[in-house]
C-alpha cells in the first residue's frame, strides 16, 4: 500500500465532509456553524479523525458535538457513495483546539502591544 494513500484518502474525505456541510445535506441546524479544519486517516484506513472549530462559544460547541454524532451516519454513507473504497473508515470528530489557541496567541499579543505603547 502506497504510503501516501491515507493523505489522499483524508484530503477527499476533507473535501466530501465540508461540501456536505456548507450544501446544508445535513439538515441539523447545529451543525451549521462548523468548520472542517483537517482530516487525518491511519494508514490501515482504518480510523479517520476529523477535526473542527465552531463559531461561537462553550454552548455552541456542545451542541455542534452533538449535532455531528447525529449525522456521522449520514456522513459515513454519503463518504461510501461518492469514494472508491472497499470500507469506509470509522469516523470520530474531535474538536480542533488548535483554534482556540492561535486566537488566545492573538489575543495575548494584542494585550503585550497595548502595554507597550502605554508604557511609551
Amino acid at each position: 500500500m502506497s504510503r501516501y494513500r491515507p493523505e489522499r484518502v483524508a484530503g477527499q474525505m476533507h473535501k466530501i465532509i465540508s461540501e456536505l456541510l456548507l450544501s446544508g445535506d445535513i439538515k441539523d441546524p447545529r451543525v451549521a456553524l462548523i468548520n472542517v479544519t483537517d482530516v487525518r486517516v491511519t494508514r490501515d484506513l482504518r480510523l479517520a479523525r476529523i477535526y473542527y472549530s465552531v463559531l461561537g462559544g462553550e454552548p455552541e460547541k456542545t451542541e455542534a458535538a452533538e449535532g455531528l454524532v447525529k449525522a456521522a451516519a449520514f456522513v459515513r454513507r454519503t463518504l461510501g457513495q461518492q469514494m472508491r473504497l472497499r470500507h469506509i473508515p470509522e469516523l470520530r470528530f474531535e474538536y480542533d483546539l488548535s483554534v482556540d489557541t492561535g486566537r488566545r496567541i492573538d489575543e495575548l499579543l494584542r494585550e503585550a502591544r497595548l502595554g507597550e505603547q502605554h508604557d511609551d
